[in-house]
């Protein structure tokens, strides 16, 4: 060692250098363990991942029940501009004639057209009140009463416009709500009984016991504020009790029937459906020509069976009158006039509304123009009506073969990207080492799909369809499974469907066989996720490996050091030492 090792510089450059060795020797083979480690635990999250999509493109293909997509069944339409259809899996194979002789349409009533700024002194500020219904559908009755409130702002000089009229109604439709008021009644009801409360559909018994009518509505007011989105309340007139009953939700209606004991027709209830206006109609305020109001009242729905049946006041002298809309069940037809005032009514006349066609030579009317109970399993949207010499519209339904073929092809997809992944990695190329060589489950893996993607499958007949080469679908070892032969898969999806879905989703099918195969791999207690915990245990064990290392290393180099600093300071003494003896013999020679 030279004199010159011992400077600062010095002693560092050694300590380094012997950091750098024992990092070498002992801490950077444990970082590589420590890297292909960390780099096989992440080829295993791969691995799982790929392993559940494959699975979940065979569970796809290994679905037999109702819902399989060998079952999927699609429609053709000869005129599409004529009528477009979709169908379910429960459909039927077959062709239908079809001729569209009249589209559905929405019951609709316009009013008189009134001068908009037109001042009418008829009306004061007040309460006014009519009653709209409509047909439900099935056979019963949409109601609504809707209130509509004059104020004395609305007002000037007692005259109020026409306009102001017509929005003050339409207001009132946007922000009713559902709600029946019974008479008010005084004594008693002799007997116990129950009757059916029906929220939007769903049904509630309500129970009541004999006794005075205010107990017998307390104890109703009770179990209906238990249901959610209804109010009800005692109303109170002297010694007479009333019941009120409110639907907070505009799309659901309420209604009292089925009454064991006549509590109801006391009350003066009666058992139709009570709807926000809104719920019913759509209602507008529009200017048909400049300085123009004018009032239309639309069905939400459409067809016969959703008409109107009654429009009218129920206040005397109420605001429909004004607009010549207090029509009561009578269907006047409107009339536009240019010269004169317009003659209200509706639109169209009760046979104008429903959809209109000739299926298969009869004759079928529906309150849509969407269709979904004629043909079973099938959905029909009629657009347009068919011209008088113009050819019927043939729908075909038949199997979904291009549904088929995009799951199969979804399959492949997934198995490549698989096999290619576990390929890649389990070999070598150019003098470097698959992450994957010698693993055994890789391995184990790779020979799976392999033997699946060429093998027939055993229980299946020679002669029968019993491998993925038969449906047209070859294999490679490079690059995986191909369609080689688009006309032989597709002949056999459009042709002989039940047996490539027996191929696929029988007990002892292609997809359930591989599907279960691949099954012991995945998942939390499955060999992959098994090997990746081990070896997290591994890559645990060797970090406090390393950490140990360093740490020891640290401390050698921290003795190391401290030697070299004693001789440092231990040379520094002996120059000293020299320079003071040769001080002395030089002054001795000068005697």
């Amino acid at each position: 060692m030279s004199i010159n090792a011992l400077t600062t510089s010095g002693i560092n450059q050694l300590v380094n250098s012997y950091i750098q060795t024992e990092m070498s020797k002992r801490v950077n083979p444990l970082k590589a363990k420590q890297e292909k480690y960390n780099n096989l635990s992440s080829a295993y999250g791969k691995i799982l991942n790929y392993i559940d999509s494959l699975k979940n493109s065979l569970s796809v293909l290994k679905n037999n029940s109702t819902d399989s997509v060998f079952k999927a069944k699609t429609v053709k339409s000869s005129n599409e501009s004529r009528i477009i259809a979709t169908a379910a899996s429960t459909a039927v194979a077959g062709n239908y004639s079809l001729r569209v002789n009249q589209l559905a349409k929405n019951d609709i009533i316009i009013s008189l057209d009134k001068n908009s700024n037109e001042l009418t002194s008829e009306f004061t500020p007040g309460e006014y009140s009519f009653k709209l219904r409509a047909g439900d559908g099935q056979g019963e009755i949409y109601n609504s009463i809707v209130k509509v409130t004059l104020n004395t702002s609305d007002f000037s000089n007692g005259n109020i416009s026409f306009s102001a009229l017509a929005n003050k109604i339409n207001q009132a439709i946007n922000n009713d709500n559902a709600e029946i008021i019974s008479n008010t009644v005084s004594g008693s009801h002799n007997n116990s009984g129950t009757f059916t409360f029906v929220y939007g559909g769903t049904e509630q018994t309500i129970n009541y016991a004999a006794g005075n009518y205010e107990q017998i509505i307390d104890n109703i007011v009770s179990q209906l504020n238990s249901i959610n989105g209804v109010t009800a309340e005692k109303v109170i007139s002297g010694s007479s009790f009333g019941l009120k009953i409110t639907s907070s939700e505009k799309s659901k209606y309420i209604q009292l029937k089925n009454d064991s004991d006549n509590l109801l027709s006391s009350l003066g209830i009666n058992s139709d459906k009570e709807f926000a206006a809104s719920g019913i109609i759509s209602s507008s305020v529009f200017s048909p020509i400049s300085g123009k109001t004018q009032i239309s009242f639309t069905t939400k729905n459409s067809g016969y069976d959703f008409r109107f049946t009654e429009i009218s006041d129920i206040t005397t002298n109420g605001l429909l009158g004004a607009f010549g809309l207090n029509i009561g069940t009578s269907r006047p037809t409107f009339v536009q006039n240019e010269s004169s005032d317009d003659v209200p009514g509706f639109v169209y006349q009760t046979n104008q509304l429903n959809s209109k066609l000739t299926f298969n030579g009869l004759e079928v009317q529906r309150n849509s123009n969407e269709i979904n109970d004629l043909i079973s399993g099938v959905n029909l949207k009629l657009l347009s009506l068919s011209a008088t010499n113009e050819a019927d519209v043939i729908l075909t339904v038949i199997n979904d073969s291009s549904s088929v073929k995009s799951k199969i092809e979804s399959f492949i997809s997934t198995f490549n990207e698989f096999y290619k992944f576990l390929k890649e990695n389990s070999s070598s190329k150019k003098d470097k080492r698959g992450l994957l060589l010698g693993d055994s489950n890789a391995s184990s893996l790779l020979n799976l799909l392999n033997n699946y993607a060429v093998n027939s499958l055993q229980g299946f007949p020679a002669n029968s369809l019993n491998s993925l080469s038969k449906l047209g679908i070859t294999f490679n070892v490079d690059n995986g499974l191909s369609i080689s032969s688009d006309s032989q898969l597709k002949n056999l999806l459009e042709n002989n469907i039940s047996e490539v879905e027996n191929f696929f989703n029988s007990s002892q099918g292609f997809s359930k066989l591989l599907y279960d195969a691949l099954d012991p791999y995945s998942g939390s207690a499955g060999y992959i996720k098994k090997a990746q915990n081990y070896l997290s245990s591994s890559v645990n064990y060797v970090n406090d490996t390393i950490n140990r290392s360093e740490k020891n290393i640290s401390k050698s180099a921290e003795r190391l050091r401290a030697e070299y600093q004693k001789l440092q300071s231990q040379l520094a003494a002996l120059i000293s030492n020299q320079s003071y003896f040769m001080n002395n013999i030089s002054n001795q020679q000068g005697f």
